[in-house]
């Protein structure tokens, strides 16, 4: 067996024990650390698995959205946080877990300084908008609303801080992975290439996806190894051109059902064919989007490390329709539960007739807001009474609206779409990773606030 204990290690043993979270392995290390070494620096392919329990997810990704609902929102940096570091200890490699290191305190004051300085770019941009539209456009309205597109650079620009961010809280093995810096220049190469996707009405959409997907993969790094994406865009437009292809067949049918206005069945037919282009034009873009996925990572090393994704489009598709039909099923099902148990504890506690003098105030309330004679003044004793039940209401509708189908969409889509990529992915010459040395700490102070504030999916953020 190789000796690797002489000589300078690319990673350090003790740091590994200390972030690995099964601290019940920690005598089988102790006993035969050689054994640890070269199991560490095996050779071959490797296939990631994601080892998770849905109960477990569930009532984490419930409790967190109830908390964010009832804290206003405020609990929802320490939601994302959490289930990230569900997500990222369920992913294995050779049977050590990612680790996500970003905590909930970073993210709300990356939120609160993003939010500073937004406010303060939007202030001086509106300001010498409106100072010159009126001094020169006084009579031309859209000249004030050019403001909105000062607020277009900073979704790219939030993108990639925020996937700057996310890479520099995760680790494996405890190594950090890591970002260049490169955030303004995503934003002009975004811009310039959104701008060549709709002058050619989407078709360089694929390049537009590849070039940004190479910027990104370009300047990651896991440890002192760099990822490097290969391929062309053009191996992604053979599959978007199919959508243009079924949407010219969809056009010509309808075009051709047109020429015959008289007949009754015409607009019957016509809506059916619309329907079914649709729907396929909804398959098709899906399988389109996992395609992407297979093909970049599939084109995508790091080092001397090469990785192979083989999932499915059908797979996916399916766990996203069926997924998406449970989802709204258990919500209106669990949702209805919830408005009868609460409606029997609020007849308990408040009585028949203080519920139905607040139904009748809120009615006539709505009915003279809505120019109706109805509003009559109610004989309300204290009319304070009504405000638990209010607040009550508002709470269970919240709950109904977010958390419910926030928690069923982990189980039913997110996991499980997770898991089919994770375990169609395969890593060979996986020993390189071993090489990897450690990267300095990167500190990312901005945590994904502006991320945060505009409301940014970076595909992590849940």
């Amino acid at each position: 067996m190789t000796d690797y204990t002489e000589g300078p290690k690319p990673w350090d043993i003790e740091q590994f024990r200390g972030v690995r979270r099964h601290l019940e392995r920690k005598d089988d290390w102790e006993k035969d650390r050689e054994l640890v070494l070269d199991a560490s620096y095996r050779t071959g392919k490797v296939a990631p698995k994601l080892d998770t329990d849905g109960p477990s997810l569930f009532w984490l990704a419930l409790k967190t959205a109830c908390l964010s609902v009832l804290t206003l929102g405020f609990y929802r940096f320490w939601m994302i946080t959490k289930l990230r570091r569900h997500y990222w200890n369920a992913i294995r490699i050779q049977g050590d877990p990612l680790e996500y290191t970003g905590t909930g305190i970073e993210k709300i004051l990356g939120f609160l300084v993003a939010i500073i300085i937004l406010a303060v770019y939007l202030g001086l941009v509106n300001l010498g908008l409106t100072f010159i539209g009126m001094s020169f456009l006084s009579n031309e309205p859209l000249a004030l609303n050019i403001s909105i597109l000062a607020v277009v650079p900073l979704f790219f620009f939030a993108s990639y801080r925020a996937r700057r961010y996310i890479m520099a809280r995760t680790r494996w093995r405890g190594i950090r992975f890591g970002m260049d810096n490169g955030a303004w220049g995503y934003t002009i190469r975004a811009l310039w290439y959104w701008f060549l996707t709709l002058v050619t009405g989407g078709l360089l959409y694929p390049y537009m996806q590849f070039k940004l997907a190479k910027y990104l993969a370009d300047r990651t790094w896991f440890g002192d190894l760099k990822f490097h994406q290969n391929g062309s865009w053009a191996g992604l437009f053979a599959y978007w051109i199919w959508l243009y292809i079924v949407l010219g067949l969809v056009a010509l049918a309808v075009w051709g059902l047109a020429a015959d206005p008289g007949n009754p069945s015409t607009k019957v037919i016509a809506g059916l064919v619309i329907f079914v282009g649709y729907m396929s034009l909804f398959v098709m873009f899906m399988r389109y989007e996992v395609v992407v996925f297979r093909y970049l990572w599939s084109n995508r090393v790091l080092g001397e490390a090469s990785f192979q994704n083989d999932i499915a489009p059908g797979k996916i598709i399916s766990v996203y329709l069926v997924g998406t039909l449970l989802v709204g099923l258990c919500t209106i099902l669990i949702s209805t539960a919830l408005v009868v148990i609460a409606g029997v504890v609020a007849i308990g506690i408040f009585g028949i007739d203080e519920l139905q003098n607040l139904g009748a105030t809120m009615g006539a309330t709505m009915g003279g807001a809505m120019g109706g004679a109805a509003n009559q003044p109610m004989d309300m004793a204290d009319p304070f009474q009504s405000i638990p039940a209010v607040v009550l209401m508002v709470v269970l509708f919240y709950l109904a609206l977010f958390a419910i189908p926030f928690a069923f969409s982990h189980i039913f889509i997110i996991r499980p779409i997770l898991q089919r990529k994770a375990e169609a992915m395969v890593i060979h010459d996986a020993q390189v990773l071993t090489q990897s040395r450690q990267r300095e700490h990167d500190h990312a102070a901005e945590a994904g606030g502006f991320a945060d504030a505009l409301g940014v999916d970076v595909g992590a953020g849940f």
